[in-house]
């Protein structure tokens, strides 16, 4: 019964008695439709009841005009459920999901990673007026990357790869506990893309020979390709001119290629661009850069002009 109807001038004190256990009982039915979507979000074995629970979870306000629940999870939760439950389904468990008791509100949840700093905990944050959630680093507030379940899009930050991944992880933690945690953002990302079509940037955690890292910087100063050429011919490899584009590349053995180079593109419009290329798609730039301690020097040591843009805001 609508609100409305509660209006004093319109009902005689009967109806209104009528209407307030009716807007009672309505705000505890709305109540039970919670729990069944919830229950679904906990228990389904199916990828597509998972996503479809989550989805509308996170936009289900439990709170009546007649009824308040006084314990409840925030939005951001079901999205950090809903990512724990899929890599479940997928027999990925090497994140841990956790809760920490809170008084005020249903106990608070995040995720942290075996092996890595204790420290690290992860969780999904919502930002003014943008869609769907931010997943970050919880002490930070470092993005990793976005997710919109209604959208169906999931962006990973570049900024953050290089800030957290390869920056401050790496005098942290374990190196493979490391390339294990990224992995499994990874395989979430491709769970997202196989089991429900979502559009997903991996950013410079994308392995394919087709990938162009585009440098956030429309212009390179010619310093950058002089410092490389030094950084390899210091660890014995030969930095080689490109014929068909301004830039270089470097054969790093294993018939693994980096390049660096202007790109032009279909509009007219051309942009610095770093590919990584090997037989098996097995190297994503994040991966050269874990492999190759020089290029990662050189990389960070120039990061001012060599930063990966991103589709994060």
């Amino acid at each position: 019964m609508s609100n409305e109807s509660l209006n004093p001038s319109s009902l005689t004190t009967n109806g209104r008695l009528v209407a307030y256990s009716d807007s009672l009982k309505a705000g505890l039915q709305h109540g039970i439709e919670f729990t069944k979507l919830f229950d679904q979000l906990t228990n389904t074995k199916d990828a597509n009841e998972l996503l479809a629970a989550s989805t509308a979870l996170f936009d289900f306000q439990m709170d009546t005009d007649y009824v308040v629940y006084p314990h409840k999870y925030d939005a951001n939760d079901y999205y950090l459920i809903f990512m724990s439950r899929l890599l479940e389904l997928h027999n990925d468990k090497e994140t841990v999901l956790h809760s920490r008791e809170d008084n005020l509100k249903a106990d608070t949840l995040f995720q942290t990673f075996p092996n890595v700093d204790d420290s690290e905990e992860f969780h999904f944050e919502q930002r003014p007026n943008q869609e769907g959630a931010f997943y970050v680093e919880q002490n930070s507030h470092q993005v990793i990357f976005s997710l919109n379940l209604k959208a169906k899009t999931m962006y990973f930050n570049s900024d953050t790869i290089t800030k957290l991944f390869i920056t401050e992880w790496s005098g942290k933690s374990d190196s493979d506990a490391i390339t294990d945690a990224v992995d499994l953002f990874i395989q979430f990302g491709k769970y997202l893309v196989s089991d429900f079509g979502f559009n997903v940037d991996f950013n410079m955690l994308d392995a394919a020979n087709s990938k162009k890292y585009v440098l956030a910087k429309p212009d390179l100063p010619e310093q950058i390709l002089d410092k490389l050429f030094v950084a390899t011919a210091d660890n014995n490899l030969m930095l080689q001119n490109m014929d068909e584009a301004q830039g270089a590349f470097l054969e790093l053995g294993n018939q693994i290629i980096f390049s660096l180079y202007k790109h032009a593109t279909q509009d007219g419009e051309s942009h610095w661009v770093i590919t990584v290329q090997d037989p098996e798609e097995k190297y994503s730039l994040f991966d050269i850069f874990n492999q190759f301690g020089f290029l990662k020097k050189w990389f960070l040591d120039n990061l001012d002009d060599l930063q990966i843009g991103s589709k994060m805001v």
